[in-house]
Order: C-alpha cells, then structure tokens, then sequence
C-alpha cells in the first residue's frame, strides 16, 4: 500500500513539472544587448509593420475584449465595399432608427439622430476619430443590409485574414460576453486596415469638422488618441504618430493600438486592460497613452532598420551541365530582407550562409527558377532564409548533353580499351564490306546508268507538274483563307464597335443618372438652406418689430413721466407763488387788501411783471383809506 502512494504521488508530480513545461510563457522576448520591458497592462504587443517582426510580446495570445477597437474592422470592410464600387465616399446615407436602438447614454455618440442624412465620409471621420457607436451601426446596414448580416462578414473576414482567436458579436465593441480577441490578432487587422489609404488619412486626423446635414450644423470631431492630438487628453502627445483606435469598456479596460513612424520605421504596439491612476488633485495618468509611449520609445531607442540582405548585390555563379549558351548561371535572392536589429548596424556580426541545391546546375533552366537557398544570420540569429533563383534562361543543348554523357562514361580506363577494340574490329568489317559493295556497284551503275537518266526525267516532268498544281491549290486556299480572315475580323469589329457603343450609352445614362441625383440632391440641400433662410429672415424681422415696439412703448412712458413730473413741479410752483402772495398782501392791521384774489393764478403778463401781481408796486391800492 505505502509503494503504491509513493508511485501515485511520483506520477502526480512527474505529470504536473510536464505540464509546467509544456505551457508556454507569458514573458516577454529577450534580444542580446537590448533591456526587458514590462507593460502595465493585462496584454501588450509591439511590432514591425513593413516586416511582421515581433519586437515584444506579452500575452498576446490571451483572450480579452477589444471595446471600441473593434471600430478598425468596421472601417475596414466598409473601405473594402467602397474598393469594390458598391459604395461611394460620397454616398448619402439616411440614418435609420434600428441604428439607435443599443446605444446607451454613457457610451460614446456624435448625436446622429434618426431621418438624419450623412455621407459615408463623415460617418468614417464619426466613427474613428470620436469612436461614435451609432456610426458602426449605420455603416453597417449600410454595407449589408442589417447589423447580423454585417456581424458575420466581420467574423468571415476574420478568418480569412487569419485572426484565429477572434470573435465579433457587434460592429462598435460594446461589451458582450462572446465579443473578444487577442493584442496579436488586433495587430494583424490594424495592418489589413492600415493599407488603405482613406484609412490611414482618417486615424491620423487630430480635429476634423463635418458637413452641415439635414437635422445638425457642421460638427466638430476631436480624436480620442491621446499620443495624436491633446484635445481630449492633453499631455500625452507621441511624436511620430500615424493612428490608430482607442478603445475602453469597464470589462475591457482602458486599450489602444497606436501606429508610430520615425526614420523610416513603423511600430505598431497595441496595449489593453490598462487602468487610469488617481494622482490627486483632480489629475489622472492614463496608462494607455503613458506605457503606449513607453513601448514605443523603447522600441525606436534599442533597434534600428537595417538591410541585411540586397537583392540586387548579393549574386552567385553556378556551373551549368547540359548547354552551350553557357558554362554558369548567375543566382541572387528572390528578395531583398530588411529587419530591425538590436542596436546599431554592424556588418562583422551578419553571416550570409548559401546552400545549393546541387552543386551542378543541369539545363534547361527557367529565369526564376530556385536553385539554392541563402540562411541571414546576424550575431548568431537567424533573421530570414531567402531562395536563390536563376536571373536569367539557360537553354538546353541535346549535343551538349550526349557529350557529358560520354565524358562520363569514358572516365572508366577499362570502358575505354573495350570500345577501341570494338571500334578497331568495326572498322576492319566495314573496310571489307565497303570494298565489295563498290565492286557491285560499279557494275550496276554501268547498267542502269540510261535507265536512270530517263527516269530521271520522267520523274522531273512528273515534279514539276505536280509542283504547279500544289501552287496553284496553295494560291486558291491562301486566298480564300485570307477572304475568311478578313470577314472573321470585320465581323469582330462590329461586335466590338457594338459593345463599346453599349458600354458608353450605359455609361451616359449611368452619368445622367448620378447627375439628376446630385442635382436633386443639391435642389433639396438648397430648398433646405432657403427655408432656413427664410426662417431665420422672419424671425429676425418679429424681433426687430418686437424690439420697435418695446422702444416706442419706453419713449412714450418716458414722455408721459416726463409731464406727469413737469406738472407736478409746476403745481408746486403755483402753490409757492400763491403762499408769498398771500403773505405779501396781508393788512398789517388785520385782513387783506382788496385786490387780492386767492384763486388768481400767474399768467403770461404776470411772468414778465414778476412771479405774481402782487410784487409790482404799481398794481398795489390801499385797501383800507378811511
């Protein structure tokens, strides 16, 4: 019992070191003479576009969410459909409401409404430069017809670009369980996508102002790529910057493939689950941009560009059998191998190992053809192995090949005396058979020697006959083949006339038709601005009408006020002028004169005699003579 646990647990142990063994390492590569790098992020990747060279990998075949970086596929079979001619960039899109129907508030938007009418080349500037979701959907119906449809075609081209660990459920990248991929796969479709020129014009593009439509004013898009412009996040800024997609759910993380090029070199890194850090004081580092730049100056700073093999220097001589055209071909690379190294270029570390695959080339031999194989080592590693194929056609020469054949077989000393002998023998035989038969022939050629001359001309006469009327069948099958020629070559005219004359009226009518659409488009786009116009005209005019109102309304209040108070102040001088009066024609032994009147008011007369009768002395009676 006790031998049977210590075997269970030796086979146990035995099988778990393995599977340790047999389980690949997430760590990242090590180049000789370059330091490791470790991204915080749950899986990053950096590589050489023009070459597919892995600089550094660390989970990068890890299954994670790409968020809104599934966006670049979107774009990218759209740009293929518009490749194709079943779209234009021009092209007029109506948006429809099955379009807004998942998109939530939180996530990213250009507030693109249903009814609204966009072009294809702004929904592309929407959905990579702002990552708006409805613009996913948009483009999406408007390439296959509805959103599943599309789904499939994103998976279908997937595969096809080799994307193995992929799967899309949805064409902007909100979170679903079944939505996932990996840093490498994410990398392969950045570079499918970053073909396409439009593609590369978009992602590149910090700040970007679209057309008015139907239901919005121009907008004005500011790019989320933090290495490519500061609008949204600022201090982050990559000198280098070519693109491409940022991308961030709470599941996935904060993610970016970012594209940079300096000194002739472009890296791509790709960079997801990052988090953004609290620094305190309202300040946040966001590590998506910050190890994105690291990666990347890593990658400029500890390799360089080198070109280890030339296509057009490196060339070899091969000895040729079986030709006389000639004795050797000359052999060169199928291509030229470029690849960053570690540090700087030095040509004592490259090693050019050539390996033919004969060391006699045997002719007929094709321009192209393959005959060896070139290993590029550099310090010890191997970059690249290279056919070496022929540079030009090597003919081959029967004669030529029967003396190689015999040179081969004379080597032999033995061979050699036997086939003297023979021959010595062969000769003496023909000698003698020769000799007869001339003896032979002599007689005969005396004998038949009129008999032949006559048959002779017979035989002319007969030649020359026939010679006469093959000529004549010759002239009558030339002539008659020429007649059909020329028939088959008018006949093939007119079909081609036909048909270019088909293909330029479906062209006109193909132009009339895109014309009348452009113009109708254009009526509307004008009925539309001159309503607006026109709106705006009214508007302006009952403001205009409103603000007259209200003006007038004021001035005469203010003339009304103005009164009120003119009359107040001469009420108040009447009332003073009357107290002083009366006081002035009071009777100092009691009572009041008799010219004075209480409810006299001042007249115009009495303004220029005084403020009242009373204060002019010539107007003044004695009331109380006795």
């Amino acid at each position: 019992m006790k031998k049977t646990l210590i075997r269970a647990f030796s086979f146990l142990l035995t099988l778990s070191l393995l599977t340790g063994l047999l389980c690949p390492f997430a760590s990242a590569l090590e180049y000789e003479g370059v330091p490791p790098i470790s991204i915080e992020s749950t899986a990053s990747l950096l590589v050489d576009m023009d070459t597919d060279q892995i600089l550094h990998e660390e989970n990068a075949d890890e299954i994670r969410y790409p968020a809104s970086i599934t966006k670049v596929m979107t774009a990218l079979l759209t740009l293929e459909a518009v490749g194709r001619g079943e779209l234009t960039m021009d092209t007029m899109v109506t948006v429809p409401a099955e379009a807004l129907k998942d998109i939530t508030d939180d996530s990213s938007t250009a507030n693109i409404v249903a009814g609204e009418q966009i072009s294809v080349h702004d929904l592309l500037y929407c959905l990579l430069v702002v990552s708006a979701n409805e613009a996913a959907n948009i483009l999406a119906i408007t390439v296959s017809g509805d959103i599943p449809t599309f789904v499939d075609l994103m998976n279908q081209r997937a595969q096809e670009l080799g994307m193995e660990n992929t799967h899309f459920v949805n064409p902007h990248g909100l979170h679903h369980a079944d939505h996932y991929t990996t840093a490498r796969d994410i990398y392969t479709m950045a570079k499918e996508a970053m073909t396409h020129a439009p593609f590369r014009e978009i992602v590149s593009t910090g700040q970007y102002t679209t057309a008015a439509t139907n239901k919005s004013e121009p907008r004005t898009l500011y790019n989320t790529n933090g290495l490519l412009a500061r609008f949204k996040y600022a201090g982050y800024v990559y000198s280098g910057t070519i693109g491409i997609k940022t991308g961030s759910t709470p599941e996935a993380g904060y993610c970016l493939v970012a594209a940079a090029k300096k000194k002739g070199v472009t890296l791509i890194s790709v960079v997801l689950g990052c988090e953004n850090i609290e620094l305190g004081n309202n300040k946040v580092e966001r590590k998506q941009f910050s190890e994105s730049s690291r990666l990347l100056d890593w990658g400029f700073t500890n390799f360089s560009s080198a070109t280890l093999l030339n296509a057009e220097t490196y060339l070899e001589e091969v000895p040729v059998r079986n030709s006389f055209q000639s004795a050797h071909v000359v052999i060169q690379p199928e291509e030229t191998v470029k690849s960053l190294i570690p540090g700087q270029y030095d040509p004592e570390k490259l090693d050019l190992r050539l390996t033919l695959n004969s060391d006699t080339a045997y002719a007929p031999i094709s321009k192209g053809d393959a005959l060896g194989k070139v290993a590029v080592i550099y310090d010890g590693e191997q970059y690249a192995e290279v056919d070496m194929v022929a540079v030009s056609d090597v003919s081959f020469s029967p004669f030529s090949a029967f003396i190689s054949s015999v040179d081969a077989v004379l080597g032999n000393l033995f061979v050699r005396i036997l086939l003297a002998l023979a021959l010595l023998f062969f000769l003496v035989g023909v000698v003698r058979r020769f000799q007869a038969q001339k003896r032979e022939e002599l007689k005969e050629k005396r004998l038949h020697r009129k008999e032949e001359k006559r048959q002779a001309a017979e035989a002319r006469h007969l030649r020359e006959e026939a010679a006469y009327a093959q000529r004549k069948q010759d002239q009558e099958r030339k002539r008659q083949e020429r007649d059909r020629a020329r028939e088959e070559e008018q006949a093939f005219r007119r079909a081609e006339q036909e048909r270019r004359r088909q293909e330029q009226e479906a062209r006109r009518a193909e132009e009339a038709r895109l014309r009348a659409e452009r113009e109708r488009v254009r009526a509307e786009e004008q009925a539309i601005r001159r309503a607006e116009q026109e709106k705006r005209r009214r508007e302006r005019e009952r403001i205009h009408q409103e603000e007259l109102a209200a003006r007038r309304a004021e001035q005469e209040r203010r003339r009304r006020e103005q009164e009120r108070r003119r009359q107040q102040a001469e009420e108040r001088r009447w009332q003073e002028q009357t107290r002083r009066e009366f006081y002035d024609n009071r009777d100092p032994r009691g009572g009041y004169r008799q010219d004075y009147r209480e409810d006299r008011r001042p007249t115009a007369r009495d303004d220029r005699r005084g403020s009242h009768p009373s204060q002019n002395k010539r107007d003044r009676r004695p009331n109380n003579r006795r």
